[in-house]
């Protein structure tokens, strides 16, 4: 289930999207405070602050993940680690929109849950997603260390699944979803770097090999059901109205 934000959804009804995801054991989304407006938005006509107001509602939760979390309050952070919510980064789309950079070593220590999203999809690269965890972090402390890649693997994979309700994944395991990735340690870009170190090195165009429930679904680096490549040109040319056969 999902509530867009509080600006799309009238503060009435989120109670209701929240019940509902509730009774069905269903993962709960919502885009928050992506941008200074909306927090201001709310509070002048609310009185709180997005994550009050979902609060409020009974929308946060283990259940619930918040998307972005870029412009939240010390006191939306004890509300969201207290609560367990989960809380969706997305710093590729974050930095493309000039959104900002969120506090994610005070979310994580706060008690929520880290994953990694693309949303607008300007990067689709989650080895980059992943990396600008940390990189952003030193950016805007001016400091070095913040995650390992331990940490930032697990926002890309298990905590990410869990997000999404799949609670058998992200791990490998008799029983457990087979979705597996293999990634070169050989092209220029991961070359001598230890496997837990590629998460700093690779890109997407270092992955090699997709397993979905086990079936193949990248093979030596290409789409196997999808010409990626000529499906992106034409969508492309058809958003510039240009005739395609």
């Amino acid at each position: 289930a999902a509530i867009h934000s509080v600006r799309a959804v009238p503060a009435a009804q989120l109670g209701d999207v929240a019940g509902w995801a509730a009774a069905h054991d269903a993962p709960l989304h919502a885009h928050l405070s992506e941008q200074p407006a909306e927090n201001e938005a709310c509070l002048a006509y609310h009185g709180t602050t997005p994550t009050g107001l979902l609060a409020g509602a009974g929308a946060l939760g283990p259940r619930t993940t918040a998307v972005h979390a870029t412009h939240i309050t010390r006191a939306d952070l004890t509300t969201l680690g207290g609560s367990g919510t989960g809380v969706c980064l997305c710093p590729t789309t974050e930095r493309d929109l000039a959104d900002g950079i969120g506090p994610a070593r005070a979310i994580a220590d706060a008690g929520s849950p880290l994953s990694l999203g693309s949303d607008s999809h300007a990067v689709i690269d989650l080895f980059e997603e992943a990396r600008a965890v940390e990189l952003d972090e030193r950016l805007r402390t001016r400091r070095r260390g913040h995650f390992g890649a331990g940490e930032l693997l697990r926002a890309a994979g298990p905590a990410g699944h869990r997000a999404l309700g799949w609670t058998d994944a992200g791990r490998i395991a008799v029983g457990a979803r087979a979705d597996l990735v293999a990634v070169r340690l050989d092209s220029v870009r991961t070359a001598g770097v230890e496997p837990v170190g590629a998460l700093f090195a690779a890109t997407a165009a270092d992955v090699d090999l997709v397993l979905v429930d086990g079936a193949v679904v990248v093979r030596d680096g290409r789409h196997v059901r999808v010409d990626v490549p000529a499906e992106l040109t034409r969508s492309v040319a058809v958003s510039y109205g240009e005739d395609v056969a």
